[in-house]
């Protein structure tokens, strides 16, 4: 398929994805304490991610109609892009950290899934909410239920403790790894089928 172009309207927020990213690493790299400083990147790399992946769903609403495989396309897409874009921030982190190839590999993976289920999520709620104030409560107040939610009660299903497990070779990864898998792909086929329906 033909590579999309990113909308104008999201320019910053990608500049400010790389940034506010670029940051985190800096504040985990000087850290002093090396068990906070350690999973600091990795957990603010996934909050803002979302948070970027709902605003790429949201403005994907107003594209314009386009058939459903180049809607998924492009949020994929848009979503591999942001992951390109802290590409060299996950590299120096895996030199600092010392992770394996394996599950940096698998970490990728994670993020790639994160990233495109909540773009879906943005989308879906552009859909169905058209106030502006209650789909911004909806958007970042559901994304702030769900990462922070099973951490409070214990469930290893959060970003947060996913992506850190998984970094460090951890089995308790796996759950919130096939959990995003299973949601990002499951919700991309509910949606291709309501699309081509109507």
């Amino acid at each position: 398929m033909k590579v999309p172009r990113l909308p104008e309207v999201l320019v910053t927020p990608f500049h400010g994805f790389a940034i506010l990213c670029g940051g985190a690493l800096v504040a985990s790299l000087l850290w002093p304490d090396p068990q906070i400083g350690r999973p600091l990147f990795l957990q603010a790399l996934v909050f803002f991610q979302g948070i970027l992946s709902l605003q790429v769903g949201d403005v994907e609403w107003g594209y314009g109609p386009v058939t459903a495989p180049k809607r998924l396309w492009r949020l994929f897409f848009f979503s591999l892009l942001a992951l390109a874009l802290v590409g060299p921030f996950l590299l120096v982190h895996r030199a600092e950290t010392g992770a394996s190839w394996f599950w940096f590999a698998l970490s990728l993976l994670f993020l790639a899934a994160h990233g495109f289920g909540w773009s879906l999520v943005g989308h879906g709620l552009a859909r169905v909410i058209r106030s502006d104030g209650l789909r911004f409560m909806a958007k970042y107040g559901g994304l702030v239920l769900a990462e922070f939610l099973p951490v409070v009660f214990g469930l290893p299903v959060s970003g947060f403790t996913t992506l850190v497990a998984l970094w460090e070779g951890q089995k308790g990864g796996w759950p919130g790894l096939i959990l995003c898998l299973g949601l990002g792909s499951g919700g991309a086929l509910w949606w291709w089928s309501k699309h081509a329906r109507s």
